[in-house]
C-alpha cells in the first residue's frame, strides 16, 4: 500500500465520521466503511457493559443482528489482545464462526468488529491507519450521545408543555380557540365546543365560513385580515346559538401567537359571554326611558300649552338624525335630550312661562336661563350619553347669536345644533 491509497483511507473514514448526527446513523457509516476498506463481508458494534458486550449494531449477518440489544458474554481476551487482528475464533450466538476477525477499539467501551469466515489470504495492513481516526470516532460518539440525549430531553419538555397548555385550556372557563394563518382551526377548550356546539374532532381543519352565516362569517374573516395586516388585536360582538338553541350575545378577541423565529404562526381568540351584561344594559337603559319620560311629563304639567311639545322636537330630531345615518348610540342621546330639552322650565315661575303676552326684557332673561338649569338638574345624573351637554346647548345658535353661552360654529354639539 502506498502512501496516496493509506491518506486516501484516512481521509474517507474522517469524512464519514463528521457527516452524521445520530449515533445508530453514524455507526452504521463508519461501520461500512471499516467493512469495505478490510475487506470483510459482516461488521458489528459492541459497548463494554458490566455483564458483557451490549451488541449495538451489526452488518452482512442476520442471524447474529437479530441479537441486536442483547448483552453478550464474550471472553475477556477479545478486548485484551494487543493485536487488531484476534487470533481465535470468535463465540457470537446464532451465527457460523468467524476465523478471521479485526478487532478496533474506541474510547468509551466500544469494539468495533470486523469479520470474515476465513483467513484472508493476503491482509491488507490498515489497522495502523485507524488509530488517529478512532480518536475522532470516540468524540463523534460522544457529541451523537450528547444530541440525542437534548433532542430527547427537549421533546419531554415539548410534551410537558403540551401536556400544561392542555391542562391549562381545560381550566380556563371562557371559550378559547386557536387557528393556523388560513383560518383552519387547529384546536379549542371544552368551553368552545360547548358554546359552538361541535366536537374537537370535527371541529379540526374547518374555517368559520364553515360553521357561521354568511353575513357574520364575512365579518369574521375581514376582521382577520385587518389582524394579519396590522398585527393589532381585534374585536367583534355577536350573537350565537348553542346546541340547544339558546342565544348568547359574546366579544371575541383575537390576536396573533409567533412561532420560535418569531414568524406569525396563526390566530388565537377568546369568546366572552356578555348576555347578563347586555340584558342589564338594555334593563338600566329602559329605566333610563322611564325617568326621562317622567321629567318631560313634569314639564308637561308644567305649562299644559306646550303639552306635546318634546314629543314633537324628539321626532323631527330623530328623523333628522336618521337623516345624518348617525350612530344609534347618538340617536338615543339625541331623542332622550329632546324629551328633557326644557326640563330647566320647572325652575321658572309658573305665571311668566304661562302668560299670554309679550315677556318684558327683564322676563325673557329669566326665561334665557333654563338652559342652565336644565343642565345643573341633568349634571346629577349618571347618563350613557352627553344628556346635560345638550340641554345646556340646545339654544346655541351657529352664528354666537344664542344663549346662554353664546357659543358658534364647531364649538356646538353636533345633536345641538340649530
Amino acid at each position: 500500500m502506498n502512501n496516496d491509497h493509506a491518506m486516501a483511507i484516512v481521509c474517507d473514514l474522517a469524512l464519514c465520521i463528521g457527516r452524521e448526527v445520530t449515533l445508530d446513523a453514524l455507526l452504521t457509516k463508519v461501520l461500512q466503511r471499516f467493512m469495505h476498506h478490510c475487506a470483510t463481508p459482516v461488521g458489528a458494534v459492541l459497548q463494554q457493559q458490566r455483564e458483557g458486550y451490549k451488541l449495538l449494531k451489526v452488518i452482512g449477518d442476520e442471524q447474529l443482528r437479530q441479537h441486536t440489544g442483547t448483552t453478550l458474554p464474550l471472553p475477556g481476551w477479545v478486548s485484551e489482545e494487543e493485536h487488531c487482528l484476534l487470533q481465535q475464533t470468535l463465540p457470537l450466538p446464532g451465527s457460523r464462526p468467524y476465523q478471521f476477525a479485526y478487532r478496533l477499539k474506541v474510547e468509551g467501551g466500544y469494539l468495533i468488529l470486523l469479520l470474515a469466515p476465513q483467513p484472508h489470504q493476503q491482509i491488507v495492513p490498515v489497522c495502523h491507519l485507524f488509530s488517529p481516526v478512532l480518536g475522532n470516532l470516540a468524540r463523534a460518539i460522544s457529541l451523537c450521545k450528547d444530541s440525542e440525549l437534548l433532542a430527547l430531553r427537549q421533546q419531554a419538555e415539548l410534551k410537558d408543555l403540551k401536556h400544561f397548555n392542555e391542562s391549562l385550556l381545560k381550566a380556563i372557563p371562557i371559550p378559547v380557540f386557536y387557528k393556523d394563518i388560513e383560518g383552519r382551526f387547529l384546536g379549542c377548550n371544552q368551553a368552545f365546543n360547548q358554546v359552538i356546539g361541535i366536537g374537537k374532532e370535527a371541529l379540526l381543519g374547518r374555517r368559520v365560513e364553515e360553521l357561521l352565516p354568511v353575513g357574520l362569517a364575512e365579518a369574521y374573516s375581514m376582521r382577520e385580515a385587518e389582524l394579519l395586516r396590522s398585527r393589532q388585536p381585534q374585536c367583534i360582538e355577536q350573537q350565537l346559538h348553542d346546541r340547544n338553541g339558546m342565544r348568547y350575545q359574546v366579544i371575541c378577541f383575537e390576536d396573533l401567537f409567533y412561532d420560535h423565529q418569531g414568524m406569525v404562526a396563526g390566530i388565537i381568540g377568546t369568546l366572552v359571554d356578555i348576555t347578563r351584561l347586555k340584558e342589564s344594559e338594555h334593563h338600566q337603559r329602559e329605566l333610563l326611558f322611564q325617568t326621562i319620560s317622567a321629567l318631560a311629563s313634569a314639564i308637561s304639567h308644567k305649562d299644559r300649552n306646550s303639552a306635546g311639545h318634546e314629543l314633537r322636537v324628539r321626532d323631527l330630531a330623530l328623523a333628522i338624525g336618521q337623516a345624518m345615518q348617525l350612530r344609534q348610540e347618538r340617536l338615543d342621546a339625541l331623542g332622550l335630550a329632546a324629551m328633557v330639552h326644557n326640563i330647566g322650565l320647572l325652575q321658572i315661575p309658573t305665571e311668566i312661562i304661562t302668560r299670554p303676552r309679550e315677556l318684558r326684557p327683564v322676563e325673557f332673561e329669566l326665561i334665557k336661563q333654563h338652559p342652565q338649569a336644565g343642565h345643573d338638574i341633568l349634571k346629577q345624573i349618571d347618563f350613557p350619553w352627553p344628556i346635560a351637554t345638550l340641554v345646556l346647548q340646545h339654544h346655541e345658535n351657529l352664528d354666537g347669536s344664542g344663549y346662554p353661552q353664546g357659543l358658534a360654529g364647531n364649538a356646538i354639539t353636533l345633536e345641538a345644533t340649530r
